[in-house]
């Protein structure tokens, strides 16, 4: 699908985001979506951290794998990480009330396909927009959406890097194309369509603010007089909310939630991490060997097509002490600091940095674990250790995504272990860039056995054909596909109008 959505016309991307962006408003924004944001909104200051033991049983009553009648049996409940999740999989799932699938990466690059209900989907939803509500966003609010799939080809080099979404009130940006010499053209854009949100990956954000400056563009930055900026799939660390906030002279505030729906935090007005108590029962496990390192342990109040009960995220806080209130006033529980969802970039051989790396892995369900190494610009290692069941299909989606992502013109090895870079403290971190950090790893035992050979071969599967001829021969077939479905959708909104 992107190869062929790559060599369309720039107006005939612009008329499939579209399109797309209409079906996203009418499947997501509904009156069930209406109704749990309403709810949630009205629960946002008054819920406890208190065990709903009575939706923990209703969301796992026709399960196969659970068998829990009371608090007894949920705390006794052994915690389930993705890779026992994946061995019980056919067990967990209830088709019955199986919906959709969504993809599902981590800090480890485990990929997980997870099934989810429509009901849970629409909370899911509120739940996240009701933090948007608390700082004043609505869904008819345009966003300066810095996205992390790619809209244009990353091999573009002519403007416009951007594609408009009136359906879904977004300015999508391609983050592919972000560099020193593209990044006063993106901020005049932004600046014109007089936006006053911003979205994006905190590697991106922070990115963006180096971007400006190193090219001195610090006024235009503040002439956007944006009002907030919000992040989100990555962790916010304190450096790089200080640093964008200086550069844009607004507010930063972070959302924390996952696909699995077992925990969400948001930030609040006063820039503390609460817990969304009604939506979750969140529990904190201490980790081993540490004094103030809590592992995030989630159970779903709401999906019943795979009710994940007392699931080990992956991720850990720090906690405030315990008798800690937030100014604001709600009684949720709430976080110090969310540590361990790192994610950084890759640098292409222009300079141009690249985040969110978790989406190269999110389709591959049979791989243990990944990682990526790079040490040159516009090259890198994608080390996977395989689960059973990996296949040559799968390999072929990381190979389109990363080409998708990165532009054919990066090199790229794909090498398959059955083990992962280890740094001196013991840790494995999911992307490993030698240019960025500066650490040397040359004496790394991992690597002398690993990386023997220079050779990087050029990726062969993209071809360098006329790119305008070839989107000619798929033109009709859009046109004819979109035509009808935007006469369908117009045809319902202009009912549903009566």
């Amino acid at each position: 699908m992107n190869k062929t959505y790559f060599k369309l016309p720039y107006f005939l991307q612009f008329f499939v985001v579209n399109a797309f962006g209409l079906s996203i408003r009418f499947k997501r924004y509904n009156k069930a979506f209406a109704k749990a944001l309403d709810e949630y909104i009205q629960l946002d200051r008054v819920e406890n951290c208190k065990l709903n033991i009575d939706k923990i049983i209703e969301v796992t009553k026709d399960s196969k794998f659970y068998s829990i009648n009371n608090e007894q049996d949920f705390f006794g409940s052994p915690i389930l990480d993705k890779a026992a999740v994946k061995k019980y999989y056919d067990k967990i799932i209830n088709h019955k009330y199986v919906y959709n699938y969504f993809h599902t990466s981590g800090t480890t690059g485990s990929g997980l396909k997870f099934p989810v209900s429509k009901d849970f989907l629409a909370r899911q939803w509120a739940i996240f927009w009701k933090f948007r509500r608390i700082h004043n966003i609505s869904t008819t609010t345009w966003c300066a959406y810095m996205i992390g799939k790619n809209i244009l080809d990353p091999d573009r080099r002519n403007p416009p890097y951007w594609i408009k979404s009136y359906p879904t009130y977004q300015l999508l940006f391609s983050v592919s194309h972000l560099n020193k010499e593209t990044i006063e053209q993106y901020l005049t854009k932004i600046k014109e369509s007089k936006i006053y949100w911003m979205h994006g990956y905190p590697s991106t954000l922070t990115y963006i603010a180096s971007l400006i400056k190193e090219a001195k563009l610090e006024s235009l930055a503040k002439e956007l007089n944006l009002k907030i900026i919000t992040t989100s799939s990555e962790t916010l660390y304190d450096f790089q909310k200080r640093n964008v906030e200086q550069i844009f002279g607004c507010c930063v505030r972070q959302l924390y939630g996952l696909t699995e729906g077992v925990a969400n935090i948001f930030e609040c007005e006063h820039g503390s991490l609460h817990i969304d108590e009604s939506f979750s029962y969140v529990e904190f496990v201490r980790e081993e060997n540490s004094c103030e390192d809590y592992k995030i342990i989630g159970s779903t109040y709401l999906n019943k097509a795979f009710p994940l009960i007392r699931y080990d995220t992956g991720d850990t806080v720090k906690l405030f002490e315990e008798n800690y209130k937030c100014p604001c006033g709600r009684k949720s529980r709430v976080v110090k600091e969310i540590i361990g969802r790192e994610q950084d970039y890759l640098i292409l051989f222009d300079g141009t940095k690249v985040g969110g790396s978790g989406f190269f892995f999110k389709k591959l369900v049979h791989v243990n674990r990944a990682q990526i190494y790079q040490r040159r610009k516009g090259e890198a290692i994608f080390f996977l250790v395989k689960a059973p069941g990996f296949t040559e299909e799968e390999e072929q989606l990381l190979v389109e995504e990363i080409t998708n992502k990165l532009g054919k013109n990066f090199k790229y090895e794909i090498r398959y272990t059955n083990d992962l870079i280890k740094l001196k403290n013991g840790k494995t971190k999911f992307v490993i860039n030698e240019i960025e950090t500066g650490c040397n790893l040359s004496n790394n035992q991992f690597l002398s056995n690993n990386i023997k050979k220079e050779k990087q071969e050029p990726n062969s599967d993209i071809t360098n054909g006329n790119v305008w001829k070839e989107g000619i021969q798929v033109l009709a077939l859009f046109l004819f596909k979109y035509i009808i479905f935007f006469s369908i959708h117009l045809e319902r909104f202009l009912n549903s109008s009566v």
